[in-house]
Order: structure tokens, then C-alpha cells, then sequence
């Protein structure tokens, strides 16, 4: 939306400035996509997927301008202010929405709260594993997760979702004195980036040593986006050979 302000130059109409203005959107608007019977986010909440859930739940409520209402950053109203009714009902909305992405065989176990902040809450006392058990299970999972057969994007991905889990428990580490000029969240950074590399690397498929032993000699690693790329350019060699292998057999049984 803009504002335009005219003026009169010999004679003429001229446009002397022009203020481009625009609205802001807020927390307590909605649209007519948002029906309170609407699944916002998957996947559905079944109990050991919490945390995926939850990711999922904050990046759908965000994009809407609606996380404050979780994570307490945007209050009740007081007592006789005109937004309390609005707050109400958008409480209302939230509840339903959370509920929505809850799991059938869970939904009725689950106590009814009128805030949303509370059941919210309420859902991760009871779903959410503590740091220390948690990152547990996680290096666990990570120590098993092998490619065995799996195209390297599903295999990939499943990394992914440990590593996002991860890094969710232990953060990178910030200078909180402020007289550190080392860039040390940087340095944590490429640690566990190289760490992430050897980890996809060790997982792949015994039909992959050769661009494995190519990739981790190399000093220093390559950035994991890129020995993805070159895994998967090799993949992609190794399926077209085998198709060529093929054709010769199905011709010779024309």
C-alpha cells in the first residue's frame, strides 16, 4: 500500500513523494482458511514422535503469527480490555488446532485445557524426553542408522531427522562474556558439520567404499552439501550402468 503526495509544477501535476506503507499483520487476525477443524501439521502427534511434532506444530503456528500464544510471549489481556474477547477466541482456535494433530488412540487420553498455552505445556511434561535420556537415544539411533538398501535421499533424510533432534538438546555453545573474538559458534560449526560427513559416509552401503574412501581422505572434507551431491551423482552412475547391463538380456528374450 502506498501514499502519494502531488504538487503543481508550472501548470502540471507532479508526484513529490511517494511513502510506501504496509500493513502489519496481527497475532489476533484471522482468514477464512482458519478452520478450527483444520490438520495444521503433521505428522500426528503418537506419543515417541514428539519432538518432530513439535517442530512441526512452531513452524505451522509461526507462519500464522501464532506461537506467542505457546510460548507465553504474547499474554492475556487484562480484565475489561477490548482484546480479551479476541484472546478467547483465539484460544479457542489453538486448542483445536493442537487436538487436531494429536493422534486418534491418543486424543481422548488427553485432558481438556481452555488455554492453549496449558495444554501445550501439559503435552510436553508428558511426551517430551529429558535431555539426558533423550540425547541417549538419539546417538543410539544415529549409530544404527545405515543406508541398507535405501536410496541415498531416504538415508540421507533419515540423518537429517536425527541430526535436527540433536541439535535441538545440544545447542552450539555462545560467548556470553562478549570479550571472546574467536568466533567460537563458527569453529563449533564446521566440527559438527565434519562430524556429520564421517557419520553419512560410515552408514552408506559397502558398493559405495570406493567414493567413500575418495571422500573422507580428502583434507580438508568437503562441506556435507557437496559430498551429498557427489554420493548422489555416483548413485545415479551406478543405476545406469545397471540399467545398461540389463537391456542386452531383455533384447536377447524378444
Amino acid at each position: 500500500m502506498s501514499e502519494t503526495n502531488n504538487g503543481v509544477v508550472n501548470g502540471a501535476t507532479v508526484n513529490t513523494n511517494t511513502v510506501e506503507t504496509r500493513r502489519t499483520i496481527s497475532p489476533y487476525d484471522l482468514t477464512a482458511a482458519d478452520n478450527p477443524g483444520a490438520v495444521i501439521s503433521h505428522p500426528l502427534l503418537k506419543g515417541s514422535n514428539y519432538d518432530e511434532w513439535a517442530c512441526g506444530m512452531k513452524t505451522a503456528l509461526c507462519s500464522r503469527k501464532k506461537f506467542g500464544f505457546l510460548d507465553g510471549s504474547i499474554p492475556r489481556p487484562a480484565e475489561g480490555s477490548t482484546d480479551l474477547e479476541d484472546w478467547w477466541t483465539i484460544q479457542a482456535l489453538l486448542v483445536s488446532w493442537i487436538k487436531m494433530t494429536i493422534d486418534s488412540s491418543l486424543r481422548s487420553n488427553i485432558s481438556h485445557r481452555d488455554v492453549a498455552k496449558d495444554l501445550w505445556d501439559n503435552l510436553k511434561k508428558r511426551f517430551s524426553v529429558t535431555n539426558g535420556p533423550r540425547i541417549q537415544q538419539l546417538k543410539a539411533e544415529l549409530a544404527c542408522c545405515k543406508q541398507r538398501g535405501l536410496a541415498i535421499e531416504a538415508y540421507f533424510g533419515k540423518l537429517n531427522r536425527i541430526w535436527d533432534s540433536m541439535a535441538q538438546y545440544r545447542p552450539l555453545r555462545v560467548c556470553k562474556c562478549g570479550k571472546c573474538e574467536c568466533d567460537l559458534a563458527t569453529a563449533q560449526e564446521q566440527d559438527r558439520e565434519a562430524e556429520k560427513v564421517h557419520e553419512f559416509l560410515f552408514g552408506l552401503d559397502d558398493n559405495y567404499r570406493t567414493v567413500r574412501s575418495t571422500l573422507v581422505s580428502r583434507t580438508p572434507l568437503q562441506p556435507l552439501e557437496e559430498v551429498y551431491n557427489i554420493v548422489r551423482q555416483e548413485e545415479d552412475l551406478k543405476t545406469t550402468v545397471r540399467h545398461s547391463e540389463e537391456m542386452p538380456e531383455v533384447t536377447a528374450h524378444a
